[in-house]
């Protein structure tokens, strides 16, 4: 009934979470998410989806796939009526064949809903066209009659039902005109307009649907709260939309960027200045959600909000949620007297603006700014509250390497040695379970901190032993000679090595559930197998460059290990022939097969 490219387009289409939340309590766990199976009664959680590569797996059950393959199961319907279902919830039109036919798969469903909508947006453009207190607020902003046309901007009167008796007479139903938000009831039964003396913005969903809309009020000195949106309804969760995207993001793929702003004006002055990649939250705070959808179009940010208190307080909330998905994000700065980008454009002009833009900084950096606002960083108490601010931003961290990168840099510009950082940093949960309990900042005596140092080297070992174990679960069928090389290593941390034991009976073929139950894996080796293979889809892109590094630090540990046994002389060959050599920055996989015969040659002589 569907041709493969419809499917596709389906499954590309749908927020894999989205619509699973609807009937698994998801929690975030790493990269991905996690919660009870919706098949089998369990106590602990082993049912994963990945957003990244739009899968689920359920490890109680054995089942997982695509999003269409959890709605066929969860509500026993067939592969085509999962589809039909799929397509007209969500709005995603799609083409079915029928004896070499094609047609569109009825949107029934919804189809009013969004009837409804795109006459609520007629009635508010023609009211601003009329309106001269509107479009004198308008062109006050900086947008003459030809913006507002461009960028479909309307006026909700200041009337009690006119926008309900314009979609009544229209036939619409009173009741879906109501689940919409459009209007409410009062306690005496009657209806009136939601949305009253304000500038209406439609918000659209990514396939370019009006979802709601968002009013902003023209009134000054007003108890009325400046903006307002549309109620979450059947087609619109204002958590998982963005105002500005538009066309699935085309202009955001197009530039290799998004820039996050604060509210509906602000998204408009800049598109209106050429800047397409603009979006924003819908009045309320940034969501994970939010970054979530972003993700599907761009891993770089730049986040652009109010130039005061407020928006700065903003920015290190929405940075952390950005942060915690592994977003590249870069924070406008500005430092001229004005209150947000808007303002700004229309001051200072589009070229001051992307000079202002081009010297966006570093997320990491503008915490440091920020946070040494009011402080003296040679004094040891500042030092101490510092380290204390910048914990929620490496807690974000889901790469070890990116964070390590981070605390060299911290250590660097507070004079704090590195290992003392990292050591509070790792542990912060332990710490502030400590601190609760009355214990003070700082209180770890110096042979503390240096059993936890000797913890954080052991961890360099894990963390080798997880990437070796990754390396496989991708490559073990591709790249046989190197998987070899690595499945003769002896992992000592238990976890992993019984893990890996069991991963080597299977061929890491993790696929294959019914070889995996053969082994009795926990709960947490499964959860643990399957984090492994998302990170290892997601992280592993250079195979070459990803095993020379897991092949030299396996080389570099070997060396490590026999040093404290060898004479003086060994210990000056083994430098000569292979750690000099091994500390070049450049080598072929040939080269790095010689630097380790070597190895074993001053090793096993003879």
């Amino acid at each position: 009934m569907y041709e493969k490219k419809e499917i596709q387009k389906l499954i590309d289409s749908l927020d894999i979470v989205e619509v699973i939340s609807e009937y698994v309590n998801l929690k975030k766990s790493g990269s991905g998410y996690k919660g009870l199976s919706p098949f089998k009664d369990e106590r602990t959680p082993s049912f994963s989806v990945d957003p990244i590569k739009n899968i689920f797996f359920d490890f109680s059950s054995g089942v997982g796939g695509n999003v269409i393959k959890f709605y066929q199961l969860i509500n026993d319907v067939s592969f085509p009526q999962a589809m039909e279902e799929l397509s007209q919830k969500y709005n995603i039109p799609l083409r079915k064949s029928n004896f070499g036919n094609n047609y569109e798969v009825s949107q029934d469903k919804y189809k009013e809903y969004y009837e409804i909508l795109n006459s609520a947006y007629e009635f508010f453009k023609n009211a601003i066209e009329e309106n001269d207190k509107a479009l004198k607020y308008m062109k006050e902003r900086g947008f003459l009659p030809e913006d507002i046309k461009k960028f479909e901007i309307g006026f909700s009167l200041n009337e009690k039902d006119e926008l309900f008796k314009y979609l009544i007479k229209k036939n619409f139903s009173e009741e879906k005109i109501l689940e919409l938000g459009l209007v409410k009831r009062n306690e005496t039964g009657a209806v009136y307009d939601t949305f009253r003396n304000r500038i209406m913005f439609p918000i659209y969903n990514p396939q370019n649907k009006i979802v709601g809309f968002g009013g902003r009020i023209i009134e000054k000195d007003t108890d009325l709260p400046k903006y307002l949106n549309s109620a979450d309804s059947v087609v619109f969760k204002k958590g998982r939309e963005l105002f500005g995207l538009k066309n699935r993001g085309e202009a955001i793929k197009r530039k290799g960027f998004a820039m996050l702003m604060e509210g509906y004006l602000d998204v408009l002055t800049v598109k209106k200045y050429g800047f397409e990649t603009a979006v924003a939250s819908l009045g309320t705070a940034f969501t994970e959600e939010q970054a979530n959808l972003l993700k599907k179009y761009t891993k770089n940010i730049i986040i652009a909000y109010d130039n005061d208190e407020a928006g700065k307080n903003a920015i290190i909330r929405a940075g952390y949620i950005l942060k915690k998905l592994n977003f590249d994000i870069k924070c406008l700065r500005i430092t001229e007297n004005v209150k947000d980008p808007d303002e700004f454009l229309r001051k200072y002009g589009k070229r001051k603006f992307v000079e202002t833009l081009k010297k966006s900084v570093d997320f990491y950096d503008f915490l440091f700014q920020e946070f040494t606002k009011t402080l003296n960083i040679d004094e040891i108490a500042s030092k101490r509250i510092l380290v204390e601010k910048f914990k929620p931003f490496f807690e974000t961290f889901e790469n070890e390497l990116d964070k390590e990168l981070y605390i060299q840099k911290l250590s660097h510009e507070i004079g704090i040695e590195e290992k003392y950082l990292r050591q509070e940093f790792k542990n912060n949960k332990d710490f502030n379970n400590k601190n609760k309990k009355g214990n003070s900042y700082g209180t770890k005596s110096n042979y503390e901190i240096k059993v936890q140092y000797k913890k954080d080297k052991k961890d360099f070992y894990d963390d080798l032993e997880e990437q070796t174990i990754m390396y496989c679960i991708k490559y073990f069928d591709l790249e046989k000679e190197k998987t070899q090389m690595l499945t003769k290593k002896d992992l000592t941390n238990k976890f992993y090595s019984e893990l890996f034991s069991k991963l080597k009976g299977i061929n890491f073929d993790v696929a294959n559930v019914s070889q995996m139950n053969k082994f009795d894996l926990t709960e947490e080796q499964k959860e643990k197998i399957f984090s492994l293979k998302i990170s290892a889809d997601r992280e592993i892109e250079d195979e070459e460059s990803y095993f020379k590094e897991i092949f030299k630090s396996w080389l570099r540990r070997d060396i490590k290990n026999i040093r404290k046994n060898m004479t003086r002389e060994e210990k000056y060959k083994l430098k000569k022939e292979v750690e000099i050599e091994l500390s070049k920055e450049f080598h072929t996989l040939e080269e790095l097969k010689k630097i380790y015969k070597k190895f074993e040659e001053i090793r096993r002589p003879g």
